[in-house]
């Protein structure tokens, strides 16, 4: 009987250690919970790009999977970590996220020392993700989404500037151009007919270049006159997944990502070409969580 219980616990011991070391491939395992949908955790984490506090000098973007999982290669001062992250739902309101870390430099040595001591590899890592999370959830008490629902974009004529930029910075990109399209409106007597809006044309999920057309709506004319800078379009109707978005519009795209999550989880098909419809003058000032934008995903038969 001792016997028998010496071989089991070899062989236990054996198992554990060609798993160990030749099957977990990381050295430590980070996990949090929070209210955000995958979609945003991914969007945060994908830009993410260090802390003076954490000593971080560069995050480099590996490897993604849309909305699941990111790998990163984190360099702080003369060591390289990589951090391979995975988002999933656990329920309508919590989504799980974990960061498996490993030293790249020291791969042998922390396999050793890990299990037994909380060295200086453990608690750095534990500092960085930590110091992230906290990034996190300031953010994300910047905005609110909610109200999702089918909905359709009615049809518009606009006059717009069309315009490049990546996505964060949409909205600056927006304010210093608007002299150029409300000069024109101003100029010509056009009596707006509307809010306005923002209707992307190209995006980039990883990225984050995006075209897009700033548009304010107006009667249709004949008698009014392009320039080298405004352009008179049609906006047609779509039918659509719409969201409210409260907060500064400059960050009015994490909406986007609540509606790609919704429809993806609905087995809805839609097109990454939002539109956003702004419905307070952002140059008012006051408190930006009681701004409110209609952003708008268009649902494809494709």
């Amino acid at each position: 009987m001792k016997k028998q219980f010496w071989i089991v616990l070899i062989l236990a011991l054996v198992i554990s250690g060609v798993w160990y070391f030749g099957v977990k491939k990381d050295h430590y395992r980070i996990s949090f919970t929070t209210k955000q949908p995958p979609a945003i955790v991914f969007n945060q984490i994908s830009q993410w790009q260090g802390t003076k506090e954490t000593g971080i000098s560069d995050v480099t973007l590996i490897t993604t999977q849309r909305f699941t999982s990111i790998t990163q290669e984190v360099q702080v001062e003369d060591s390289i970590f990589q951090y391979d992250w995975e988002f999933h739902r656990e329920d309508a309101t919590t989504t799980k996220v974990q960061v498996k870390i490993t030293d790249k430099n020291n791969w042998f040595a922390q396999k050793l020392q890990v299990p037994f001591s909380q060295n200086n590899f453990v608690k750095r890592n534990i500092q960085t993700v930590k110091t992230l999370g906290d990034e996190f959830i300031a953010e994300t008490k910047k905005f609110k989404v909610h109200s999702i629902m089918d909905t359709v974009f009615e049809e518009r004529y606009c006059v717009y500037l069309p315009l490049t930029s990546n996505v964060e910075r949409k909205a600056s990109n927006m304010l210093y151009s608007i002299g150029d399209l409300m000069g024109y409106i101003k100029d010509n007597e056009i009596e707006l007919k509307g809010d306005p809006y923002l209707e992307v044309t190209q995006w980039d999920e990883i990225s984050g270049a995006m075209s897009y057309n700033f548009c304010f709506p107006i009667s249709k004319s004949d008698s009014l006159p392009p320039t080298e800078k405004v352009f008179f379009k049609d906006s047609p109707s779509f039918k659509a997944i719409k969201a409210e978005f409260n907060g500064n519009y400059a960050i009015s795209n994490n909406a986007w990502y609540y509606l790609m999550e919704y429809a993806e989880r609905n087995g809805i098909n839609v097109k990454n070409t939002p539109t956003e419809v702004y419905l307070n003058d952002p140059q008012s000032g006051g408190d930006a969580l009681k701004w409110k934008a209609d952003i708008y995903l268009p649902i494809t038969d494709e």
